[in-house]
């Protein structure tokens, strides 16, 4: 019966069935994604494969630990009556996570400096948990998606809504450009549970204060900076001046290495511009076309900017 696995989450809400499914949207990912509705409001239920309901389970587990050392921005469980995290709805293995309707932060300094301190609180809440010391496994896995990318295996007929020229020249300048920032050994650096999906899309607002985080699947075991460059990313994209706040805000509460997260930054912005490209080679789910054409052009026209400012080495910032 795990295919019936079911997990109702979300920040400070509590809600309860039955749900009310107004539409439907499959991802790239092994999810469905339901609207629903609540007394609440509307809200997002993703539905995972089986497969997926071990990982959840330790997710949970960890989210109850992160509770005790009193860090109440991750989501209330609800639990059945067997006091577990699972209760059963609709032959799916449920998550509720995403979108409060208009609770996404603006993007300005003032809300990611609150989020970067937020983020901080997670970190020191989380860091006692099996932590320990080694080579970032976000850096190492970048660099391997980097290296494993062929321009030859790409059929530029499927993402013709992409200038052919440009894209080519611009694929060609990364390949040039990348080995300047994976060329010097990575550093070693603590390695603990991060939340994964730190960005601003995932933190809902109350007003003017944090009121949750949401959609912490993709919990794993990584470096602080992989967090903090991401959620800086999504607000400020390469400004300098928010960056640097950012991270000073971030290093008064924990030490990271801010030439890092601009590496970080970079390297995954490379490597999400060829998983779009790659994602195209074959058809996409039509609902997820157009947002994915949005999604890929966005990624291209911030690398086509890098490329006009003269070297990716000169984004580092901090170098």
């Amino acid at each position: 019966m795990t295919d019936k696995i079911v997990e109702l989450v979300l920040s400070n809400f509590v809600i309860s069935s039955p749900f009310s499914l107004l539409s439907s949207n499959r991802g790239l990912s092994e999810s469905v994604v339901y609207k629903v509705s609540s007394l609440d409001g509307a809200f997002a239920l993703k539905s995972y494969s089986s497969s997926a309901l071990s990982s959840l389970r330790n997710i949970y587990n960890l989210l109850d630990q992160t509770r005790n050392n009193n860090f109440v921005l991750f989501p209330v469980i609800v639990r059945n009556k067997e006091n577990t995290t699972i209760v059963y709805h609709d032959g799916f293995c449920w998550d509720l996570s995403s979108w409060v309707p208009g609770n996404i932060p603006d993007c300005s300094i003032f809300n990611l400096v609150q989020c970067v301190n937020k983020l901080a609180e997670l970190h020191i809440a989380v860091g006692s948990i099996q932590s320990g010391l080694g080579v970032m496994p976000a850096m190492k896995s970048r660099e391997v998606e980097i290296n494993s990318f062929s321009i030859t295996a790409i059929n530029f007929s499927a993402i013709g809504f992409l200038p052919f020229f440009d894209l080519v020249e611009l694929l060609k300048w990364l390949k040039q450009e990348v080995g300047s920032l994976m060329g010097s050994p990575n550093p070693i650096v603590k390695i603990q549970y991060c939340w994964g999906d730190a960005r601003r899309e995932n933190i809902l607002f109350n007003g003017s204060e944090i009121s949750g985080f949401i959609d912490y699947c993709a919990i794993r075991k990584d470096c602080r900076e992989v967090d903090v460059s991401r959620m800086i990313s999504s607000f400020a994209g390469d400004d300098f001046l928010m960056w640097t706040n950012a991270l000073n805000a971030y290093s008064e509460s924990s030490q990271i290495n801010h030439l890092v997260c601009r590496k970080l930054d970079i390297l995954g912005t490379i490597v999400s511009l060829y998983r779009w490209l790659k994602w195209f080679q074959k058809p996409l789910p039509e609902n997820m076309v157009n947002s994915g054409k949005q999604r890929c052009t966005d990624i291209y026209r911030r690398i086509e900017k890098w490329k006009e400012h003269g070297s990716l080495k000169s984004m580092l910032f901090y170098d």
